[in-house]
């Protein structure tokens, strides 16, 4: 239970901190995608039910107070992090290239996913200027900042994790 609680409750900082202090950072409009972080590392720390349940609500924020779509970032966001719980098997907490490999693909999808839904769609075919002015910039952007932020998830998970082996014997 108390995993859950100190979940939800880094969730909220995070989309407090992806709503309101991450734009005064942001470079040329771009800003790191901390949300996304969050979400796959929850996915890869925890499976795919709560990279699910993570992603949903995180995409719910997003889409409540400020997506353009209902539904489309809880979606996106529930993907994410439901794929990255697949990987859970083969994540090992001493190894960092896969988290961020996953971070970064993560991203990536991401940036694809609202070119082709939210712009394709629109008939805004410039596709090559959003991928080189847009999905790539962020993905950089995230990457750096995931380098900090995601040890002090890992910590987080681990004490968590110490705290619930704990409670059990």
């Amino acid at each position: 239970m108390r995993k859950y609680f100190v979940l939800a409750l880094l969730l909220f900082l995070c989309y407090l901190l992806q709503s309101s202090v991450l734009p005064a950072i942001a470079f040329g409009g771009i800003m790191p995608n901390l949300l996304i972080i969050f979400v796959a590392a929850c996915g890869f720390m925890n499976g795919e039910i709560c990279g699910l349940v993570t992603g949903f609500v995180c995409g719910l924020l997003v889409d409540v107070f400020g997506g353009e779509v209902i539904g489309f970032y809880a979606l996106v966001y529930m993907t994410t992090g439901y794929i990255n719980g697949m990987f859970q098997r083969i994540f090992y907490p001493e190894d960092m290239k896969l988290p961020l490999i996953l971070i970064l693909g993560s991203d990536l999808g991401y940036g694809l996913l609202c070119y082709l839904l939210l712009f394709l769609l629109r008939s805004r075919l410039d596709a090559g200027f959003y991928l080189l002015h847009v999905i790539l910039p962020e993905a950089v952007y995230t990457i750096v900042i995931a380098f900090a932020v995601y040890p002090l998830l890992l910590l987080i998970h681990k004490k968590l994790e110490a705290a619930q082996k704990g409670s059990k014997e």
